[in-house]
C-alpha cells in the first residue's frame, strides 16, 4: 500500500498571519496551529513541524518512536520560549499521522498522534470518525457532561488548550496505531476548519471522493465560506493500493455464450442442445472454481460469533460469504470483546484484510499481547 495526499492553508479571513504550519511528504504528515502571540505561534508550528520533519530522516518504526518525536520537539519549543520576550510563553498544537512499514512481525500501520485540539478524522467505509482526542477545556466539559455537543460548538471558551508543546518541559502526547487499509481517507486539520465547518459538512465534502488535494482546498474553502474567522489548514492522505485492482470475472459473459453457441452448428437438432449443454456446464464449472479460489484467498481479522463474548480471531476467506464458500476461522486468539478498546473493536468490525496468514496473526498477537498484560495487573 502507499499514500497518496494533498494540503492546503489559509491565512482565513479575519487574521493578518498565519501561525498554522504543515508537513505533508510521505513519511509523516502533521499539522500544527500555534499560540503566542506576535510571531511566537508561528515560531513554535514551525519548530514543531521542522521537529517532526527531522525525526522523519532516520525513520520511524513505532508509535513510541513518534511520540518520542513529539517529547524532542516540545523540549525544543520550550526552551526557545526562554530566550527573546515576545517568544516567552509560545505553543502549539501538534497532530500527526505517520506511515509505519511491513515488518517480518507486523503489517502496514498508520500512527495517529496528537497534542492540542487540531484534530485527525478517519473516513472509512462511508462514515467519518474523529481518531484524536481533542485536549481542550471545552471537551472536558463535555467529556463530563456539564454541555452537550450544540452548546460545545459555540462555547465561548472553546479554544482554550489543556495540552500543547511548549508550555511545560513535558508533554502527554495520544497515539492510536490502527491497520492500514486500502480506500481509507485521514484528514488532519487546525482547528480553524472545525470551528467553521461541522462533521456533516465535512463528511459531505470528502463523500464526493475528489483527489486528497481538491478535497483539502474545498475543505479550507468551505472554512472561509463560513466565516474564516482563523487561520486554517488541512492535510488529506488516502490509502491506494500500489497496483491497479484485479477484476476477476466468476461468471459465464453473453459473449462467451453467443460464441459456444456458433460454435456448435450441425443439422442435428439435439446435437446442438448436447453441445450447448456441455459448453454451459464447462463454464460453470470454471466460473465456480475461479469462485471458489477467490472465496478462499486471503485472509481477514474479526469476532467470532456476537456480544461481549465474542472471540477475536483470524479467518481465512473472504468478510462476505461467495456463494456456498464461507470463510473459516485459522486462529483463535483467546481475547474476547469485552476486552478490545471499543475503538479498536469499531475498526476491527471493519474486518480488515491481509494478504498471508503471518500478518493477519502478528496484528492479533499484537493485540493479545496488551490484553494479557492488562490481564497480568488485575490478577496482581
Amino acid at each position: 500500500m502507499r499514500v497518496v495526499w494533498g494540503a492546503a492553508t489559509h491565512v482565513g479571513m479575519l487574521r493578518q498571519s498565519n501561525e498554522d504550519a504543515f508537513a505533508a511528504q510521505d513519511d509523516v504528515f502533521v499539522v500544527a496551529d500555534g499560540m503566542g502571540g506576535h510571531n511566537a505561534g508561528e515560531i513554535a508550528s514551525a519548530l514543531a513541524v521542522k521537529g517532526m520533519r527531522d525525526a522523519a530522516v532516520a525513520g520511524f518504526a513505532s508509535a513510541e518512536s513518534v511520540v518520542a518525536a513529539i517529547n524532542a520537539a516540545n523540549i525544543v519549543i520550550h526552551t526557545a520560549s526562554g530566550g527573546p520576550t515576545d517568544q516567552r510563553g509560545m505553543g502549539t498544537t501538534l497532530t500527526a499521522v505517520v506511515p509505519l512499514a511491513a515488518t517480518a512481525d507486523e503489517p502496514q500501520r498508520m500512527v495517529v498522534a496528537n497534542v492540542g485540539d487540531s484534530r485527525v478524522y478517519l473516513w472509512r467505509g462511508g462514515e467519518l470518525k474523529q481518531v484524536s482526542a481533542d485536549h481542550s477545556y471545552v471537551q472536558e466539559l463535555l467529556s463530563e457532561g456539564f454541555i452537550n455537543a450544540a452548546e460545545a460548538r459555540v462555547h465561548p471558551r472553546r479554544n482554550i488548550v489543556t495540552r500543547a508543546l511548549g508550555i511545560e518541559g513535558d508533554v502527554s502526547a495520544d497515539s492510536w496505531t490502527l491497520p492500514m487499509i486500502v480506500g481509507d481517507r485521514y484528514v488532519l486539520c487546525s482547528d480553524g476548519l472545525v470551528d467553521e465547518v461541522q462533521d456533516e459538512q465535512i463528511a459531505a465534502i470528502l463523500r464526493q471522493s475528489t483527489s486528497a488535494q481538491h478535497t483539502a482546498e474545498s475543505l479550507v474553502t468551505a472554512a472561509n465560506a463560513n466565516g474564516g474567522r482563523d487561520n486554517v489548514t488541512v492535510v488529506v492522505v488516502d490509502v491506494a493500493d500500489e497496483t491497479a485492482p484485479t477484476v476477476l470475472a466468476d461468471s459465464p459473459s453473453a459473449d462467451s455464450l453467443d460464441g459456444g453457441r456458433l460454435t456448435s452448428r450441425t443439422s442435428s437438432r439435439v446435437r446442438r442442445v448436447l453441445v450447448a449443454v456441455a459448453v454451459a456446464g464447462a463454464i460453470f464449472s470454471v466460473g465456480v472454481a475461479a469462485a471458489g479460489w477467490y472465496a478462499r484467498g486471503g485472509y481477514f481479522v474479526g469476532f467470532d460469533g456476537s456480544g461481549d463474548d465474542a472471540t477475536l480471531v483470524v479467518f481465512k476467506g473472504r468478510p462476505r460469504r461467495i456463494l456456498w464458500f464461507s470463510p473459516t476461522v485459522r486462529i483463535d486468539s483467546g481475547v474476547t470483546r469485552a476486552e478490545v478498546f471499543p475503538a479498536l473493536a469499531a475498526d476491527i468490525d471493519d474486518r480488515p484484510e491481509y494478504e498471508s496468514l503471518k500478518r493477519a496473526r502478528a496484528y492479533v498477537e499484537s493485540i493479545r499481547g496488551v490484553v494479557e498484560a492488562q490481564r497480568d495487573e488485575a490478577g496482581s
